[in-house]
């Protein structure tokens, strides 16, 4: 075979030889000459002699440097996209796939390539060199796997089962390293064969087989099917055994990476983990409590058991004394602050210095992560058994780590914390006047996080003793960096106060950050700008009386402040000017506003450099000054829109990481990259060009919004921009705000008044980029926005039909494949929920999106196209029936009160013509109002009254015989509860349509009676004015069956009255309208019955009447 292998000429060899010793030189310039020389000559001229060149090297140089060195370029430049001259060579590859060098080589040249290179992982006798040989071979694997059927490479299977059956362990080892890299290879076999030769691999003598058998399994079960993962799973105890074995040799690289692919498996499979959680608990804790071990090695062992808390909470709650354990060891490690660290943190002038990778941090982190992941029940009782004792300590840094921690875990134990927040305030306040000052900094830090952790409650009951406290910390005139953070912990409290609570403290606070913005430390100058800015937003128009005093000091920032080192102050400048333009309003602001936008347009030109941290402060601004000036804005729009747009365009910078590459110094975290796994590779994005991109769409939002017709000059641009931008899966971020976006435009357009058939082709060009994605949209989040940016659209479009028929397909057709998948997720979350024994405790922090408000979020949508498009619709509505039904018979609540909530909308909005539709589902409906789930009696209630007041005669019967379920729902023990009043009061209302709009098949004289004794309503502010019109008609009409015998149910209609008065669940004209019934009945009774009836109404409610001038 190897006779018909394409040869090399011993000249173009020594000139390949000639460039790889180049490349590798130490001299910068030969080094650049040499890449040039590569790129331009090499791959251009000469792909083929590249590729075998390198391969020849890799299999027969005697230098280990040069066959490592060419086995490294050859994954770095074979796999990398080709010269643009060549590009039309790899044509046979989908337009959307990129074209690489291997592509557009002969095929000859591969298949030579390909075997010089297993050739040279048999014959390979250094360890590294085989890695790196192995790496290139998985890479060559995996273009072969995705290329052209001429690319296959069914060689290397049988190659690679023999190396993992030789007798020389380092072909074993090689073997298994493969398959971790590229696990589609193997993972296909039959289960049990795999099974057999992972469990033979984890008897091998060589412990380096045995980590590379388990990383090869993890990846294997990640690249797996359910079931076929589940096979592998008996294998977790070995793969723990190995890591033991590592840590006994004190191999703690080893040990690193065995626990990283136990933790890529914990995030993607946590379930795996649950017959093992046992084992890992005290091994990990063994770990992590070893201080010989170094910080990587503990730090890794914590974050798998992190890791599992968040992932699956259920389980690890489970586990005996797992937060017990776990708690003392992250709050110890708090503790590690580094002494040298210390000297440096008093007088740097970099506020984000410290060490991520610190224990200091990890332990803060962890402690965090722990409380968000168990909840407070199971964080809040071990934490306060140590926290206190940490605060006695006579060591400065048991003091801090202990104010850290009660910072750490607030987010995660909200609930929790509530009921003792006064007690933890008073034990906190003390440490403001610490003596060490890095206390004080700590206690600064717990007090803003607690203020936005418990914003609102911390801000209306603690205001005073926190701010008479914190306040003066921003006179700690030896430590600038406590004052900063005193002055950055009143930005938290001041977020969530109310005005006339931060009215008092104004004069105090503006002395003090005066004072600040007038030291000569620049973090603290730019830190007192960002609180004015704060207080200024929260204070609004009490600000004015500082105004004349800071919004000079802040123009004259931005005149002088010209050096590069006071750019950020600049732009915190910015800020803050344009945000006490918002507190205080136009007309106060209108002195500045020429010249403050003088000096943004200045800045605008000047600020050109990439990492220029006033660029996204410009833009910022100039969004403010929008929303000040209104519509006199428009002529800004030229100036601000170029930069702005250019900005909402940028591309991500992307990288597929190397093993050879140094990460830390190339892709550092400190400049924005972040890495995600990517079939087998680490993909790298620069996540600080994304946070400017995301900004950009967001203030697009803004100036759509504030501008209306007068951003029209701008809507078809930032359409093209934004539409591509729902695909855009490297942010989040960017994705929401552009789909945010569009209901605006669509709203520029409509008010721009261009026609209604260029409005009509405007909205249809949007809709149907977001029904497209829509379709085969799978993150819950991103889908919830997607069905609220369809429903605002629509919604903005109406009153009438916007969409083609062409489009209420392609919507009914998306929304169908969304329903069919968040069913098949409801069950399996019930499942799950089942099979860890019940619900898991709910986060205390932030909410998240789930099956159930995203079904929500479809249900409006439905109701917005039935409104706007009514019986236009039902044909397409109808080819629905089969996936509402299964929706409608799930005893699941949300499943079935989902599908009644369309249904309703449909019965509202198609009237009789939901008649024949409807017939099937009217049973479901009926026994649907007695649910035992609140949710779902008060949508069938309500539901029914729909059909007694839209259904027609057809409805007649039904309606008739949903009285008496109705009336069980409101009689029922406990109906005026909390959790049932809103399905009562539906099913009171519910019994006033039916009475008032279908009444043919019953007696309403025999049902008033009844219904008026079910009254009053006083929560429901939809319900009520229904019932309450329908009231006062028989009222005024002297219905016998309201007014009763001799007048007997007056009294009880001045309860009625005054109870429904007193709650404001109606508004005007109604309201007058009801006073005036209520006189006129007081009127017509004794004065004894009247005094009785005034003495029965709740004093606080009496006072409502009188101080509202009722009566």
């Amino acid at each position: 075979m190897t006779n018909a292998m394409p040869s090399i000429p011993q000249e173009t060899l020594q000139r390949l030889l000639q460039t790889l010793t180049d490349l590798a030189s130490d001299d910068n310039d030969t080094r650049i000459s040499a890449e040039t020389v590569l790129n331009s000559e090499w791959m251009v001229k000469q792909p083929d002699a590249l590729l075998l060149g390198l391969a020849h090297f890799t299999r027969n140089s005697e230098v280990t440097d040069l066959r490592s060195f060419a086995a490294v370029l050859m994954r770095r430049v074979a796999f990398k996209s080709a010269p643009e001259q060549q590009q039309q060579q790899g044509s046979k590859k989908t337009s959307t796939t990129e074209v690489t060098l291997w592509d557009v080589t002969q095929e000859a040249t591969r298949t030579t390539t390909k075997a010089l290179f297993l050739e040279s992982l048999s014959r390979e006798n250094h360890r590294s060199v085989r890695n790196k040989i192995c790496d290139t071979i998985a890479e060559m694997a995996r273009a072969s796997s995705t290329g052209t059927k001429e690319q296959s490479w069914p060689e290397l299977l049988p190659a690679l089962f023999e190396c993992a059956n030789s007798t020389r362990s380092e072909l074993r080892e090689s073997a298994y390293r493969v398959f971790a890299s590229m696990p589609s290879l193997i993972v296909t076999q039959p289960a049990d064969t795999l099974h057999n030769m992972f469990a033979e691999s984890f008897k091998d003598a060589d412990l380096h087989v045995r980590l590379a058998a388990t990383k090869a399994v993890v990846a294997c079960m990640l690249d797996a099917d359910h079931d076929s993962r589940y096979t592998l799973f008996p294998l977790m105890p070995s793969m723990l055994d190995t890591l033991r074995a590592l840590l006994a040799s004190k191999d703690e690289t080893g040990l690193v990476e065995g626990l990283v692919a136990m933790i890529e498996l914990a995030e993607h499979s946590p379930r795996l983990f649950k017959q093992v959680l046992l084992l890992i608990h005290p091994f990990m804790l063994s770990i992590i409590k070893d201080k010989t071990l170094e910080d990587r090695t503990r730090q890794s062992a914590l974050e798998l058991l992190l890791t599992l808390a968040e992932c699956t909470s259920n389980l690890i709650r489970k586990v005996p004394d797992f937060a017990t354990t776990l708690v003392p060891i992250a709050l110890e490690m708090m503790t590690e602050l580094d002494d040298e660290e210390d000297e440096t943190w008093y007088t740097s002038d970099d506020l984000d210095e410290e060490d991520p990778e610190a224990n200091s941090e990890t332990g803060e982190r962890a402690m965090d992560r722990l409380a968000r992941a168990l909840g407070g029940k199971a964080i809040l009782p071990i934490s306060f058994v140590y926290i206190p004792q940490m605060l006695a300590s006579k060591e400065w840094k048991a003091r801090h780590a202990g104010l850290m921690a009660v910072s750490a875990i607030g987010e995660g134990c909200v609930k929790a914390m509530e009921g003792e927040l006064a007690k933890i305030i008073q034990m906190v306040l003390p440490f403001l006047k610490d003596p060490h000052p890095r206390v004080r900094y700590a206690a600064c830090n717990a007090i803003g996080q607690m203020a936005t952790d418990f914003a609102g409650v911390i801000q209306k009951k603690y205001h005073a003793i926190i701010l008479t406290n914190l306040i003066p910390v921003m006179d700690d005139a030896p430590y600038p960096r406590v004052r900063a953070h005193a002055a950055a912990a009143l930005v938290n409290f001041c977020e969530a106060a109310e005005k006339r609570i931060l009215e008092p403290y104004l004069d105090a606070i503006f002395e003090r950050l005066l004072s600040l913005l007038n030291t000569g430390t620049t973090y603290v100058q730019e830190q007192a700008i960002t609180t004015i800015a704060t207080v200024a937003d929260s204070a609004e128009e009490r600000f004015v009386k500082y105004y004349s005093g800071i919004m000079p000091l802040l123009m004259n920032v931005l005149r002088q402040a010209m050096g590069q080192e006071y750019r950020l102050m600049r732009g915190k400048a910015m800020e803050c000017a344009s945000l006490i333009a918002l507190a205080v309003g136009k007309e106060v602001f209108a002195p500045h506003a020429q010249e403050f936008v003088k000096l943004l347009v200045q800045t605008q030109t000047t600020a050109t450099e990439s990492d220029d941290p006033q660029v996204a402060y410009l833009l910022a601004a100039w969004a403010r000054v929008c929303k000040v000036l209104g519509k006199d804005f428009v002529p800004y729009l030229d100036i601000v829109m170029p930069p702005l747009l250019a900005s909402a365009q940028l591309k991500p910078d992307v990288a597929v990481l190397d093993p050879e590459d140094d990460v830390e110094s190339k892709y550092s975290t400190e400049d924005g990259w972040e890495f995600v796994g990517v079939d087998g590779r680490q993909i790298g994005i620069k996540t600080t060009v994304l946070e400017e991109k995301c900004t950009a769409v967001e203030l697009l939002i803004c100036y759509a919004r504030e501008l209306g017709s007068g951003f029209r000059p701008y809507i078809e641009k930032v359409r093209d921009i934004v539409l591509p931008l729902l695909r855009f899966y490297f942010h989040d971020g960017v994705r929401h705000a552009a789909a945010a976006t569009l209901p605006q435009l669509v709203s520029c357009a409509k008010k721009s008044e261009l026609g209604q058939e260029y409005l009509i082709s405007f909205w249809h060009g949007i809709a149907i980029k977001i029904l497209e994605v829509m379709s085969k949209e799978t993150d819950l989040a991103f889908l919830h926005q997607l069905y609220a940016t369809f429903y605002e659209a629509v919604d903005i479009m109406g009153p009438g039909p916007n969409l083609s028929p062409e489009l209420l397909e392609l919507f009914t057709r998306a929304t169908e494949v969304q329903l069919k998948e968040m069913f098949v997720r409801l069950k399996r979350r019930e499942e799950e929920a089942r099979a860890s024994g019940g619900e898991e405790e709910k986060s205390e922090g932030e909410e998240e999106i789930t099956e159930e408000t995203v079904l929500n979020e479809i249900s409006r949508a439905f109701h917005s196209v039935l409104k706007t498009h009514r019986v236009g619709y039902m044909v397409q509505f109808k080819s629905l029936e089969r996936v509402i039904g299964i929706y409608l018979e799930d005893p699941n609540p949300t499943a079935r009160q989902w599908a009644i909530c369309v249904l309703d909308d449909f019965v509202e909005f198609t009237g009789p013509h939901s008649w024949p539709i409807m017939v099937p589902f009217l049973p479901m409906i009926l026994e649907s109002i007695l649910n035992t789930a609140p949710d779902v009696r008060q949508a069938a209630c309500y539901g029914l009254g729909l059909c007694g007041q839209f259904g027609g005669p057809q409805y007649a019967e039904v309606c008739s015989v949903a009285l008496t379920p109705l009336f069980q729902v409101i009689h029922e023990p406990g109906s005026r509860n909390i959790e049932n009043v809103f399905a009562t009061e539906n099913a009171i209302s519910a019994v006033t349509k039916i009475c008032q709009f279908n009444r043919s098949q019953f007696d309403v004289n025999t049902v008033l009676p009844s219904w008026l004794q079910t009254l009053p309503i006083v929560n429901d502010e939809v319900e009520a004015p229904f019932t309450y019109t329908y009231l006062l008609d028989l009222i005024e009409a002297q219905h016998p069956s309201v007014l009763g015998l001799n007048n007997v149910n007056m009294p009880h209609l001045v309860t009625v009255l005054v109870e429904a008065l007193a709650a404001a669940v109606v508004s005007e004209p109604l309201t007058t309208r009801m006073v005036c019934t209520l006189k006129a009945i007081l009127s017509t009774l004794d004065g004894t019955m009247v005094a009785t009836i005034w003495n029965s109404i709740a004093p606080e409610k009496r006072k409502t009447l009188q101080d509202l001038k009722y009566i």
